[in-house]
């Protein structure tokens, strides 16, 4: 059957160079007696490709032929159709159109060698004369089609509906499928017979003994078949084309041309009349097309009547007006929605290698990072500078395994946002936050024999709030084993990863922010350490938290020694973040130190210490750190010592002794007054 009135190339090559201009890729091209068997690469946007006559109308339009469709002509018979059988959808997103034609008194064997042939070189196995024309007429013009055994419908007709609870199918393959509510199925009135768009059931298959038959072309939702054939694990030639969604129109050529090969092929009557149910009719499609933009965005001089022309070729309707054209898109051209899809579409017909090389002459202006995006890359650039290595982790978890890292059942954390069509078991939830992740990372590294990771990741994490369901950057640290390599004269302990030793990356990475206002205390959490564990607070909002990972944790995911572990909200940071440091002068008059040993009760933190200096010091203190903590004799029982470092400036004039030793005469009085501190 001759598609195209075109010279038949001779040379593979040929046809490759043909296909090319399409956007087609050809992986192989054979010849076998009087026929070309082609493997085509299709795009994801084009499922009129994946039939022959979508094919064949493309080259004809490249090669400025003429597409011929085959002609159809059904010789039908009393009594109509509708008075046999009957076809009803039942609900909205299922099925746009479905096109029905009943076939009786036909005779089913095997088909005749040209078709059986045909299939077989497509990949396709014979079945018999009646299943052998829906594969080829699917193959023919891209519309999948079924066969159903009329006779074996209760009530002698189908219905588009979703699976109910409970419901179970055994698919043509043989395999019993228990169907999800919602699945997309053909039910007649007892039962479900057939996985809508992807597979039938084997209690209605075509049988030696069948003799009426119900041809189905459809067009299912794609959204509908996709959803289904994930939940069951099919992919089928049919789905295939059906979740790439197809040409509606198509449906009614389709059941034709079918019932006209089944007359043809294996004997019966075509009954009259079809049985063509369209619950949504959807209007043709109308683009407008500007000429002169179409020629300022290719960069060549399109002739109108040149670019018109193409158009028409594609089978589309051209209207054109003095400045404006109004473009009537076919129904198989799904993809085609705005004016630059008709500008492709031209470009692609009239040549690329056609389009000539030119700069393209345009003010540019100066760019820039948005303050956000700034301070992001700065974030990854501290880490980095910090000797920690970025990891990208998969956003997807399991919800169960949060209990295993040591999350509570009760925690917020726990409520994971579940995927409705997860693709593994291994990943069924969106996570609430980088720890899983990242202690994942120790683990997979630990179990490869490399005991040393120092690595962070910059993610989205998933979380529940009043307005619903939302999401928000997080930054996640992990450590352990050793931070520094050939040091053979430093203790183990001094190279090892450690609480300090995070801590002083998360400072690091706050100091370079130019952030104020920040502080780390002492809170302990689950999964952390029950004595190495601390938030972190910017402006008294708490933005995160670091620590040790807990011991237990650790057991479980067998990372046999410390593991050291934060997370921090990346868009508090970026707030508070300072794009440029403020300037300080040197100074140029003397500092006055003093060391004071401050015994606190052993519950009190040694930033609290720090906190009531600051607080009654006054603006002539310049810094204050603890540098040593003690217990033991002579230090009562239940206290501690805390030795600070205060450091006074004035950056005017040199400052007195006396002026100093009053204000430590008041820092001891607030300590006394505030933490019953007592001074060795």
């Amino acid at each position: 059957m001759e598609l195209v009135d075109l010279p038949t190339p001779q040379d593979p090559a040929e046809w490759e160079e043909r296909f090319s201009m399409l956007g087609l890729g050809v992986e192989a091209v054979e010849r076998e007696g009087d026929d070309w068997v082609f493997d085509l690469e299709t795009t994801t946007n084009r499922p009129d490709w994946l039939g022959l006559l979508g094919v064949a109308r493309e080259v004809a339009a490249a090669c400025r032929g003429r597409f011929r469709a085959p002609e159809v002509h059904l010789e039908e018979s009393d009594p109509p159709a509708w008075e046999v059988a009957w076809v009803e959808v039942a609900g909205p997103g299922l099925c746009h159109r479905y096109v029905g034609r009943v076939v009786v008194d036909v005779r089913v064997g095997p088909s005749p060698p040209w078709m059986a042939e045909r299939l077989e070189r497509c990949g396709i196995r014979s079945i018999n004369n009646v299943v052998d024309v829906t594969n080829y007429v699917m193959l023919e013009t891209g519309q999948p089609l079924h066969a159903f055994d009329l006779d074996r419908l209760a009530g002698g007709g189908v219905v588009v509906r979703a699976a109910r609870p409970g419901e179970v199918l055994v698919t043509l393959d043989g395999q019993e499928r228990r169907l999800h509510p919602g699945a997309l199925v053909i039910a007649d009135r007892e039962r479900v017979v057939a996985l809508g768009g992807i597979m039938g059931g084997l209690d209605t298959e075509i049988r030696p003994e069948t003799r009426r038959v119900l041809l189905e072309s459809a067009w299912f939702h794609p959204v509908a078949v996709r959803r289904t054939a994930r939940a069951l694990g099919i992919r089928t030639e049919g789905s295939t084309r059906h979740e790439r969604g197809g040409d509606p129109e198509r449906a009614r050529f389709a059941a034709a041309r079918a019932a006209q090969l089944i007359q043809q092929l294996a004997g019966g009557r075509v009954l009259r009349g079809e049985l063509d149910v369209c619950p949504d009719p959807q209007p043709p499609r109308r683009v407008s097309l500007r000429p002169a933009r179409m020629r300022r965005v290719l960069g060549v001089d399109v002739a109108d009547e040149e670019a018109a022309d193409i158009l028409q070729r594609l089978e589309f309707q051209v209207e054109r007006g003095p400045d404006r054209w109004v473009v009537t898109v076919p129904s198989h051209r799904r993809d085609v929605e705005r004016e630059e899809d008709l500008i492709e579409e031209v470009a692609r017909i009239y040549g690329y290698d056609r389009v000539p090389e030119t700069l393209p002459v345009e003010v540019m202006g100066v760019g820039a990072l948005a303050p956000e995006v700034d301070a992001e890359r700065r974030v990854r650039e501290l880490l980095l500078r910090a000797g920690l290595t970025e990891v990208l982790t998969l956003s997807l978890i399991r919800a169960d395994h949060l209990e295993r890292v040591g999350i509570p059942p009760d925690h917020p954390l726990r409520r994971a946002i579940p995927l409705r069509n997860p693709l593994t078991q291994e990943h069924t939830h969106l996570r609430t936050t980088l720890l899983l992740s990242l202690v994942d990372v120790l683990r997979t590294n630990r179990a490869r024999g490399n005991g040393d990771v120092h690595v962070f990741e910059v993610g989205r994490v998933f979380f529940a709030s009043e307005a619903g369901w939302r999401e928000r950057k997080a930054v996640g640290i992990a450590q352990m084993g050793r931070s520094l390599r050939g040091t053979w004269n430093l203790p183990q302990e001094a190279v090892q990863a450690s609480f300090h030793g995070l801590k002083g990356v998360v400072e690091a990475l706050l100091e370079g922010l130019h952030l104020q206002g920040w502080e780390i205390e002492a809170e302990p959490f689950p999964w952390l350490h029950p004595y190495r564990a601390a938030a972190l607070r910017v402006n008294g909002r708490r933005v995160g938290w670091l620590g040790e990972l807990h011991p237990e944790v650790c057991d479980r995911f067998d990372l046999r020694g410390r593991a050291y572990v934060a997370e921090l909200e990346l868009e508090p940071l970026v707030e508070a973040a300072r794009a440029i440091p403020q300037y300080r002068p040197l100074a140029y008059t003397p500092a006055v130190e003093r060391d004071l040993a401050v015994v606190v009760d052993s519950s009190v933190p040694a930033g609290e210490v720090v906190r009531v200096v600051r607080g009654v010091a006054g603006g002539l203190l310049e810094a204050c750190e603890p540098f040593d903590v003690y217990t033991g004799p002579p230090v009562p029982p239940g206290r501690k010592s805390v030795a600070v470092r205060m450091r006074f400036r004035d950056p005017g004039r040199t400052l007195q002794s006396e002026e100093v030793d009053r204000l430590l005469e008041r820092v001891r009085g607030a300590l006394r007054d505030q933490l019953a501190a007592s001074f060795r």
